[in-house]
């Protein structure tokens, strides 16, 4: 299986995977992955519902997928908890659970478990086994703590 990629330049390049993306009970978001940086960039607007709050992630953010260290890929890779959940899960790290007024309607703030648990239960809706889930859970409780209000890079686009 290959996906697409960009290059910063905007070339169009074949990404290959032997990973296949799950289906999810979720619109996918409409991303691509700049090879160079090793990021993902959201290319449209994402909107998820969170118990009448909607989260918006806006054209240009870029996220890593998931941050598994490579040992550990044949247990648990990035493709395999899903896109929506490493997505939402990012934004919040990136803004310290603060989103600005225009990311989130109504505003309200969430705490660092707060986020962790919404990336868990996206996970769960994205159909994540059980395992992976649980595992990928506890690994953002021990040691996401670094990475809270910890921006990546600021990846421009044509709307910015």
């Amino acid at each position: 299986m290959t996906i697409r990629g960009i290059t910063v330049d905007g070339e169009d390049v074949a990404v290959p995977t032997t990973v296949p993306l799950r289906e999810s009970r979720l619109a996918r978001p409409h991303i691509d992955y700049i090879v160079e940086r090793e990021l993902w960039i959201v290319l449209e607007e994402y909107r998820y519902q969170d118990r009448g709050h909607t989260l918006v992630i806006p054209i240009g953010f870029t996220f890593n997928l998931a941050s598994v260290p490579r040992i550990i890929w044949p247990l648990v890779s990035s493709f395999e908890l899903g896109l929506v959940g490493p997505l939402i899960h990012d934004f919040l790290y990136r803004v310290g659970g603060r989103p600005s007024p225009d990311a989130c309607i109504p505003l309200r703030t969430y705490s660092r478990g707060e986020a962790d648990v919404l990336f868990k239960e996206i996970m769960k809706i994205e159909r994540v086994p059980g395992w992976r889930w649980r595992l990928a859970y506890q690994a953002v409780r021990w040691l996401g703590g670094s990475h809270w209000r910890r921006p990546l890079e600021t990846i421009p686009t044509a709307t910015t």
